[in-house]
């Protein structure tokens, strides 16, 4: 078996102290000197460590005082997450999908960096095509953590969507989004019913229970069919 690089050991050893509760969120992790010494690595090889966790919202840098475990979890502020579905119907159209690949899979890294747990760990996955009326307008690649959300993998996501089983099924208390413009690839052009290069939206969402990280979704929608929508209900 061959053995993992060592940032890669630097990472889980926090990960595990996270998990474990021995670095509660906003606690302070050992310096990068102290991870030196404890692995007998370079401070590159601890920085390269701690620069991916902070990249992925794990851990916190603050100048001229350390780096510190990220409080993930809003106590105030509850999220309503919008449902493609819903979205489709209240315009006065039909939703339907196409569930194209469902199954247990061994997280990569980046996945795992992305869900706050260990590379290879085994996670649900779904890949689903979403249609409004015969239009394809949502690809929906979906990565869950099976010990917080242990039944997704047994739901009909023909039936009902990942957002929406996860919106009815758990206390969804913040969400993270990344957009940005690329161009479709042969694959998406295919599945989206696009021209190679057409221009669509790439959005990566965190979501966050009141359990803790739950989801990780990487969505791409054709940019002329596509709109963003959420709204945060604050409580008073």
């Amino acid at each position: 078996m061959m053995s993992l690089p060592a940032y890669k050991e630097i990472q889980n050893y926090i990960l595990d102290k996270i998990k474990e509760g021995e670095l509660a969120e906003g606690a302070q992790i050992p310096t990068e000197m102290e991870l030196t010494k404890l692995f007998n690595v370079s401070r590159m090889t601890v920085n390269k460590a701690i620069v991916e966790l902070s990249r992925q919202k794990i851990l916190s840098r603050i100048a001229g005082k350390g780096t510190f475990v990220t409080e993930q979890k809003l106590s105030s502020h509850p999220m309503e997450v919008s449902d493609i579905k819903e979205e489709i119907i209240n315009r006065g159209n039909k939703h339907h999908a196409l569930v194209l690949q469902q199954e247990k899979i061994h997280a990569s890294e980046s996945i795992a960096l992305f869900l706050g747990i260990y590379f290879n760990e085994m996670i649900y996955f779904c890949h689903v095509l979403h249609y409004e009326n015969d239009h394809p307008i949502l690809l929906e690649k979906r990565y869950i953590n099976p010990l917080l959300v242990p039944d997704f993998i047994d739901q009909n996501f023909n039936i009902i969507t990942p957002s929406g089983f996860l919106i009815e099924k758990y206390a969804l208390m913040e969400m993270e989004h990344t957009i940005e413009a690329i161009s479709a690839s042969s694959e998406i052009a295919e599945q989206l019913q696009l021209d190679i290069g057409a221009p669509c939206l790439n959005i990566l969402r965190r979501t966050w229970s009141d359990n803790g990280l739950i989801s990780f979704a990487n969505f791409v929608a054709p940019g002329s069919r596509y709109k963003l929508h959420s709204r945060i209900l604050v409580k008073n």
